[in-house]
């Protein structure tokens, strides 16, 4: 099961349902919508953990909180939850690093995918905790082959994102983001 099927099931496939009444799309839009904003989110996961510029410790303690991958359970209450914006912002900081990255990361999905940038901008708060709690569903799971499971020799995030221990998690993330895009 990849990133996308995970978070595309929580709480029963309720998140998609859910998130196409609070932005005003049809499930179907919101379904595609989610996939681009998800896999756009992933991709700077990926980026701030390869960067030597960026200390993704932060990072590593999202995907450690099991409350996140908890969250997978029952979307609805996290997305019907007042905080849930601020929190989201929260992480969605320790994601994209800076606000004006995270408008920049809403202006590629719009451009991809042809939504309203307001209309993404409005939904990175609420999936990046999602997001997050995927990352950490697919890393902990009973689908990845124990000989594929992070490496705890590795080290810190890096280590746990490097399913097959070559020293890059690029193939490893990827793989996990886009057995769902396509």
């Amino acid at each position: 099961m990849g990133l996308m099927d995970i978070l595309m099931q929580a709480g029963g496939g309720s998140i998609v349902n859910q998130m196409a009444k609070q932005v005003g799309l049809s499930p179907d839009q919101a379904q595609d919508l989610i996939k681009s904003v998800g896999s756009a989110m992933v991709g700077q996961v990926k980026g701030r953990i390869e960067s030597p510029k960026v200390d993704s410790g932060g990072l590593e303690e999202l995907l450690k909180d099991s409350r996140y991958a908890n969250m997978l359970e029952n979307p609805d209450e996290h997305l019907q939850n007042p905080r849930m914006k601020e929190e989201g912002n929260d992480i969605l900081s320790y994601i994209t690093g800076s606000k004006e990255v995270s408008r920049e990361v809403a202006a590629e999905v719009a451009q991809k995918s042809g939504f309203d940038t307001s209309l993404i901008k409005s939904l990175l708060p609420m999936l990046a905790p999602l997001v997050i709690g995927a990352l950490s569903k697919g890393i902990a799971s009973d689908d990845v082959p124990v000989n594929m499971k992070p490496s705890s020799e590795s080290g810190g995030l890096m280590g746990m994102l490097d399913f097959d221990n070559d020293g890059s998690i690029l193939d490893d993330v990827a793989g996990l983001a886009m057995k769902y895009v396509f």
